[in-house]
């Protein structure tokens, strides 16, 4: 009797160690890695730092309109007759006319007084870089939430196919045995139906999830900024990002930290620096100007001429056009204003979500956990009351059904935790790249023990027939356990392994 239930767990035990081997060989994509290369990659995000480097350049512009302006001049003329150019040094002493005048010289322009201008134009272009920064942050933020929603629902997809694979092995193991009850004429072709109809929809989500998980991982590539599929993907690691305790704490750093709400704080500033300048353009603007030039003259032995003075502007009636831009720039600051109460709600509310949303979570992870913890006990009394001829092929369907759900509730539950303290992170402005660690790849999932129980339980029910099945049935289901214990899983309360 031992001989025919040992083949199972040894033959699984292989599976999974071959599994773990090959998967500690091939290379992996932890999410840090996802994170970190979808910032270095991501076009959007490219596009991005470029605008940053534009105000960086105009930062430049802005302080050198500050700076004296030197110009080079330089011409040569030839005119038709001879003439008169140069200019008269000594009275009654007319210089030489000739055809071909050259003249070489350097042009000073200082600006003395602007009424402002200058000063406030240098701090809008410092406040607008500032304002590009953040816009590059927060979109950052919404981009490394995507990367971790996006990668988690990959390895959700993937964790299912294992689930689902469990599955069609267990109903396979059932599809065997009510075969030989039929024809033994224990059991009813209509028990065999109803197998096989679940049996086909469990391989028809086998193909819906596996190509789920394909269309994530292709998602994912492009986010990262890459063309063909990525590498295969690493499990969560189970040390959860440092998150505050409260939703008052959370919303008080967001208001610290979140980078559309210092994108706003730059753009008012920004603001009143555009105030400042249009009222500068209805003052007086003072230049200090000087040229030095030499030229040469009719014979040829040039001569050297030089000139320095002020120059004034006065801006006297341009049709009220500097009145309405000092207006206009007035109402973009109230705008600013009005547009950062609305965001501080807005964040407000969003972290409250986030925090409310990762708690729910949590619970529902714990509520999960219980019912596949209960759901699998459920399967395997059913199973042997199956074997032991006390129960129906409806009734043991339903409870593997029930178990099915279970572990899929606790997959999306888990998941949903990662999610959600992503979510919480980018509420709070503080998502980056080094937020989730990695773990090392080729960990037993949870759904192997299961599946070795499983198949224990129908071996023994089966050559058993049904006698003292649940005792054989516990010492077939010894070894998984051990497997299990040799591979000890993270705590899920973390949301990371699942």
């Amino acid at each position: 009797m031992d001989t025919t239930l040992k083949p199972v767990p040894r033959m699984l035990l292989a599976l999974v160690l071959l599994g773990g081997s090959v998967a500690h060989a091939a290379d992996t994509l932890s999410l840090t890695q996802a994170l970190t290369r979808a910032v270095e990659a991501n076009p959007a995000i490219l596009q991005q730092q470029a605008e940053v480097e534009k105000h960086t350049l105009e930062q430049g512009v802005a302080r050198g309109q500050r700076l004296p302006r030197v110009d080079l001049n330089a011409d040569y003329t030839r005119y038709a007759y001879s003439t008169l150019i140069t200019p008269i040094r000594s009275p009654g002493v007319f210089p030489p006319m000739d055809r071909d005048v050259a003249n070489i010289g350097l042009a000073l322009s200082l600006p003395l007084y602007s009424g402002g201008k200058l000063i406030a134009g240098e701090a809008l272009a410092t406040h607008n870089r500032e304002a590009a920064v953040q816009s590059l942050r927060a979109s950052e933020q919404d981009l490394l939430f995507n990367v971790v929603a996006t990668y988690t629902k990959a390895l959700h997809f993937r964790e299912l196919g294992k689930v689902l694979d469990a599955r069609i092995k267990a109903l396979q193991q059932q599809e065997k045995d009510i075969t030989l009850r039929l024809e033994q004429g224990r059991a009813a072709r209509l028990d065999l139906i109803r197998l096989q109809t679940q049996l086909s929809q469990a391989r028809y989500d086998k193909v819906s999830v596996t190509q789920g998980e394909a269309d994530a991982r292709t998602l994912l590539a492009a986010l990262l900024g890459e063309t063909g599929p990525v590498a295969p993907l690493a499990d969560l690691d189970a040390t959860a990002p440092a998150l505050p305790e409260t939703a008052d704490t959370a919303l008080a750093r967001a208001l610290a930290q979140r980078p559309d709400l210092r994108r706003l704080d730059a753009m008012g500033l920004a603001a009143e620096q555009k105030t400042a300048i249009a009222r500068g353009e209805r003052l007086p603007q003072v230049n200090l100007t000087a040229k030095a030039q030499e030229s040469s003259g009719g014979d040829w032995t040039g001569y050297e001429d030089w000139n320095l003075g002020l120059r004034l502007t006065m801006p006297v009636f341009d049709g009220d056009i500097r009145k309405h831009r000092v207006e206009q720039a007035t109402l973009e600051q109230r705008q600013l204003r009005l547009q950062r109460d609305d965001a501080h709600n807005r964040i407000a509310s969003e972290v409250e979500q986030a925090f409310g949303a990762l708690t729910e979570a949590r619970a529902r992870l714990d509520f999960a956990t219980q019912g596949e913890t209960e759901a699998r006990e459920a399967l395997r009394i059913e199973t042997l009351r199956y074997h032991n001829g006390e129960s129906t092929i409806t009734d043991l369907l339903g409870a593997e059904a029930a178990l099915w759900s279970a572990t899929a509730n606790r997959l999306q539950a888990g998941y949903d935790i990662t999610v959600s303290q992503a979510r919480l992170l980018r509420a709070m402005g503080q998502l980056a790249p080094d937020s989730f660690k990695s773990a090392a790849a080729g960990d037993v999932s949870a759904v192997v023990p299961h599946l070795e129980q499983y198949l224990a339980w129908h071996r023994c029910g089966l050559a058993c027939d049904g006698t003292d099945a649940e005792t054989r049935a516990s010492a077939a289901a010894r070894q998984p356990r051990r497997i299990a214990a040799d591979h000890p899983g993270r705590p899920l309360q973390q949301g990371a392994k699942l």
